[in-house]
This record gives structure tokens, sequence and C-alpha cells, in this order.
């Protein structure tokens, strides 16, 4: 009797015991089967399976001429796949022996947080062809490495154009959000500067990809005989399209010729239409260095250069407009009725103003002088007196008018606005109240006056253009009218004739052209206040004038209008006129530039051709500074001659 008891009790107990080991079984069929099946599937669908990103093409970019300025090159990179097998440190210490490459698991989880897809980071790019073989042979020591192929950016022309076409770089996860792009691939790169940042959505493809079924190697499997059912599936890319520049290429390298060793910048472009024609800022940087991995030596050398080889300088260097801006003043005096062709303000050599000197450039004066030679001889007497009359809301309506303190709305990304000064923009920057005095300094383009090349040029091409201010644009569209500023025919007239006055007897003689009407005007920024009253060439380069020379041509039917800013370049009259003049000659005449001379006068041992105005008179007492967060180049706001 005790034997069954103790029969069935051992019985119980194996009852009990099979229903906990079905149960125990049974929740984990569960877990595995239906709680966490789909984790698992895919698991063990990454196991033999593999989704190969298709990349799109992106599209070329050409000059006007169909000159190739942008292309694509096949390259390898190297990248790690945190979804397969094997332990990271034990694979980071396998490719330390086999690639030799040096490679620590911060860098690997940097990679990983800097990818759009969190499971796969880019390790290498431009890797050398040894390392395919290495890895595709060491695949049991490397199995969470594998190369992959890419398309990468080259700039056939290097630095030529890098402000213009600006770079590449791989996409982030927030621009993958902005852009909504659905198939994440950590090699897909998108536009950082330049056009392939303002065409990104039109240069930039779709990708593509297939399923492929891999091996327990990785590799995939190629006999049909054994390839899984659904594992063909594809979706096949699309490329960008090719776009098309204005920018003239061989035009482009004589202007960069022209400068020397020269730094600045230079624009030309057509006032009918608003197209450039040549698109120049030095140092330029070669957006090659950008296609490939770039080293933290090459990096550094860059951004500690002081010439600033990642300003942009047409559109993101900031100077005070200097004499270049007299023409503006004339056009709002002509405009408000405070001038006339005929009016003549008296010219000593000094006005005293509210108990403060306002010097002219010539010492003696230049006498009464109408506003034509005024402009022609840049009397700042005359300009002083005019602003005074004129009065700083005039000048800040029609500044808006004609774009300063705006952007011009160019084709290219991070314009920077410069500063039109007014009595609300100096109550907003807690300045205190605008004085009248204050006026005087901004009607010679000093003061508070902060410009961009691309502003001053968007000034003379649209007096050129009659009026009209087009949208500036270095990629090929339709014209686009930004502004019809109400200007008389009798104003743009009168500016007109003044400003090839400047070129015909003034200091721009040097940009005379033979059976060629040149109207410009030259303008001097000084960059240290000892400058004053010296001989600018026989300082140090470094602390030279700036140089401005900006204007348009022919007279009566401009077909072109340029900016040259030459960074202590002396007076626009000297280089600055020169680098006008090969640019007007190519576009107007066809005629290939002859070599010229880009030393200075003094260091020619000669004195200029065309006295300067400071060296003829010290400059007068620096008033108020104060500058904008947005000014890259750091200057002196003085008068001095141009």
């Amino acid at each position: 009797m005790k034997h069954q008891e103790d029969i069935r009790s051992k019985s119980k107990f194996m009852k009990i015991l099979l229903f906990l080991i079905f149960s125990i079984f049974l929740l984990r069929g569960f877990e595995l089967q239906i709680a966490r099946g789909n984790y698992y599937t895919t698991l063990s669908f990454n196991n033999f399976t593999r989704t190969v990103i298709l990349p799109g093409r992106r599209g070329m970019i050409l000059d006007r001429n169909g000159n190739t300025l942008c292309q694509n090159r096949v390259s390898f990179s190297l990248l790690i796949d945190t979804t397969k097998q094997g332990k990271i440190e034990d694979n980071i210490t396998s490719a330390k022996k086999i690639l030799g490459i040096n490679l620590s698991l911060k860098d690997v989880e940097i990679s990983l947080k800097r990818s759009p897809v969190r499971t796969l980071g880019v390790i290498a790019r431009d890797i050398p062809p040894s390392w395919v073989q290495k890895v595709e042979v060491n695949r049991d020591r490397l199995s969470m490495f594998r190369v992959e192929m890419e398309l990468r950016r080259l700039y056939p022309n290097n630095e030529l154009l890098g402000h213009v076409l600006g770079y590449v770089g791989l996409i982030t996860e927030e621009e993958s959000r902005e852009m909504h792009i659905p198939l994440l691939d950590p090699f897909q790169e998108v536009g950082k500067t330049g056009v392939e940042k303002s065409a990104n959505s039109v240069l930039m493809g779709t990708n593509g990809w297939k399923r492929v079924q891999v091996n327990s190697l990785g590799r995939e499997v190629e006999d049909p005989r054994l390839k899984l059912p659904g594992i063909e599936m594809k979706q096949e890319p699309t490329s960008g399209k090719t776009i098309k520049l204005c920018i003239d290429l061989e035009l482009q390298k004589y202007i960069v010729d022209a400068f020397g060793e020269e730094t600045g910048s230079a624009v030309f472009l057509n006032p009918q239409t608003g197209e450039i024609l040549a698109y120049v800022s030095i140092p330029e940087i070669d957006p090659n260095i950008f296609s490939r991995s770039i080293k933290k030596e090459e990096w550094d050398k860059i951004i500690n250069n002081l010439n600033k080889p990642l300003l942009n300088r047409p559109i993101q260097a900031t100077y005070p407009a200097g004499s270049t801006f007299k023409p503006f003043i004339a056009t709002v005096g002509l405009e408000e009725g405070v001038l006339e062709s005929g009016t003549v303000f008296s010219c000593s050599g000094v006005w005293e103003y509210g108990g403060n000197p306002f010097h002219c450039w010539a010492k003696g004066g230049h006498g009464g002088v109408d506003l034509l030679t005024a402009i022609q001889n840049s009397c700042n007497i005359f300009f002083y007196k005019a602003g005074e009359k004129i009065g700083i809301e005039a000048i800040a309506k029609w500044g808006k008018l004609f774009g300063f303190g705006t952007q011009t709305k160019i084709d290219l990304p991070e314009e920077k606005t410069g500063i039109l000064p007014s009595p609300e923009w100096k109550k907003m920057k807690n300045l205190g109240p605008w004085y009248a005095g204050e006026t005087l300094p901004v009607a010679i383009g000093q003061g508070y006056l902060a410009v961009t090349p691309m502003q001053i040029l968007s000034f003379y091409a649209t007096i050129a253009n009659n009026g009209i201010r087009m949208r500036p644009h270095v990629i090929e569209s339709e014209p686009e009218v930004v502004m019809n500023v109400p200007l008389s025919p009798s104003t743009i007239s009168i500016l007109k004739e003044g400003l090839k006055r400047v070129v015909q007897s003034g200091t721009g003689r040097k940009a005379q052209i033979s059976g060629i009407e040149v109207c410009a005007k030259t303008g001097t920024a000084q960059v240290i206040k000892g400058s004053a009253g010296k001989n600018t060439y026989s300082l140090e380069k470094q602390v030279r004038d700036h140089a401005w020379f900006a204007g348009f041509a022919p007279k009566n039917d401009p077909k072109v209008a340029f900016v040259i800013m030459v960074e202590h370049g002396g007076h626009g009259g000297d280089i600055g006129a020169q680098i006008a003049k090969v640019g007007l000659e190519y576009i107007l005449l066809n005629k290939k530039p002859e070599k010229i001379e880009t030393k200075s006068p003094e260091e020619k041992k000669i004195m200029p051709e065309i006295p300067s105005e400071e060296q003829l008179l010290s400059a007068p007492e620096p008033h108020i500074e104060e500058k904008s967060d947005e000014q890259e180049i750091v200057i002196i706001k003085k008068e001095t001659g141009d």
C-alpha cells in the first residue's frame, strides 16, 4: 500500500515537473514566435540576406560652354555593421593587425553616431585596393567589417571655382529627416556649401536597392540552385540632373591669373540678366579635399590660415564701401531734389562741422566743384556737404531699394547682409541716438556702413540697367527682377557721365579700352590708423589699404558690370583697374589677356602714374567704431584717397 502511494506521489511530481517544463517551453516559444518574432526573424534573415544600396548618381555641373566643372568617381570605403555576428572589440583588434588601421572603440562609436543608419558606421573612405582583398580573405576575423563601392565627387579644376561649386559631405541624421529621404544610406552625400548645396535637390539622385543572399562567410550566393525565393527583389536608382552654370571657365582662369599673388574677390555679371560670368574669391579652397577623408592636420591648416580660405569673399566679407559709395549718394541727392548736375560746393581742403574738421584728400582743396567733377575727382568735401543736406533717412530709404543692408538673393548659400546704418538700426544696437555728424562719414562710404562686394556690384549693375535690379545668379535660369528702382533718365545720364570721366581722365585710367567707354569708380579702405597720410605702398603688405574698383561697360549699352576688391591692394586705380580691364576685354572684345604688372608702383621704385588722394593729406580723425558680428574683415573706418 505504501509502495503504491510512493508511486502515485512520484507520478504526481513528474506530472507537475513535466507541466512546468512544458509551460517554460510554451512561454519561450511564445516569446520567440510571437512576442519577439519579428526581431528574431530579422536577425535570422540578416544572416543569409543583405540589402545592397544602389547609389543614385549625382548630377554633373558644367560651365556655360559645356566644360565639366564637377563629375563623379568610383571609390571604395570600409564600414562596420553591428548587426553582424562578432564582438566589436575583437573586430577592432583584428582590423588593427590586418589592415594596419589606427582604430579605437571611440572611433567606431563616433562613426555610428554620425551615421543616419545607427547600425552602420563609415570607418574609412577612399581605402587602398589592398584592403578590399584583406577584408574578403579575413571574413572570419573581420566579420563586422565590409567594403562598399560608392560614387564620390571629383572637381577637375581643383580650387579654381571652389567657392562657387562648394562641396558635399555625408548626410547627417537631422538632414535626413529634413530632406525626407526614406532609404537611409551611410554613404549618402548632400551639398554642404556653394552650388552643391543650393542646387542639392536637383543634383542629388535617388538611391535604389536590391536584396541578395549571402552564405555563412558573408559572400553573395551566385548559384541559382541555392537561392531562396523572394531574394531578387530590386528597386532601380535614379540619377540627379546635370546643371549648367553661367560661369565662363576661361574668363574665370584669366581673372584668377590677373590677381597674381593678391588676395581678394572679383565678380563680373550681365546687368541685363543677372548672369554671373566670373566669380572669384581668393584664396580659393579645393573642394576635392572634402571629397576624400580629410586629415586633421589638413583641416587645422585651413582653419588657422590667416587669409581665411573658407571665407566666400564676394558675399560673406564686409568692408566700408569707401569712394565707391559716392555715386550712390549722388543718386539719392538727384532723386531727392537736393542735388543737380550743376550743383556746386566749395572745397577748401577742410570743412568744420559740429566743431570737428572733415578733410578732403586734396590738401589745398578743389575750389568750386560741381557734381560731375566731384565724382570724377572723388571730392570728399562735396559729398560731406551733400550727405548733410540729404540726411540719413533718405540714404537708408534708397539704400534698401538698391539692396544695401540686405541679401542680394544670389543663388549661393550663407550670404551676409552687411550694415545699412540708420537711426532705427543704431537704436536697435543700443548705440544711442543718431547724431547729424554721423551722416557725414556714411556719405563717403565710411562710418557704420559695411557692404559686401556683391552689394556694390548690384548697385552699379542697377545703374547700368536703368534702375532695374536683377537677381544675380550663377546657375543658368530665367532672369528675375528683384526691384525696379524709380530712377529718372537724367539721374542715370549724369551718373554714367561722371563714372565715364573717372576712367577717361581720373583715377581709373588703367581700365581704359580703345573704342569702349568704361564707367567705373575707384575706392580705398584703410586697414590701420597709422597709414593715414602715408604712401600705402611704403607700408608692410599686411597693413596696406584695401582697393575697390567697380563699374560697367560700355556706357550707352552696358553688357557687363563688375566689382574688384583687392585686399591690401593699395589703390583701386592700380591692380584693381587692371584686373577689370582683363575681364572687360575678354567679354567685350574676346581678347586674351597679356600678363599684367601686379607689383605696386612703390615696389617698382617709381611714383604712381596718378597721385593718390592720401599721398597728399592725412586722413581726418577716426569716427565712432562699431563692428558687426557679421564683419569678417576688420578694418579702420577712415577715409583715404582712391
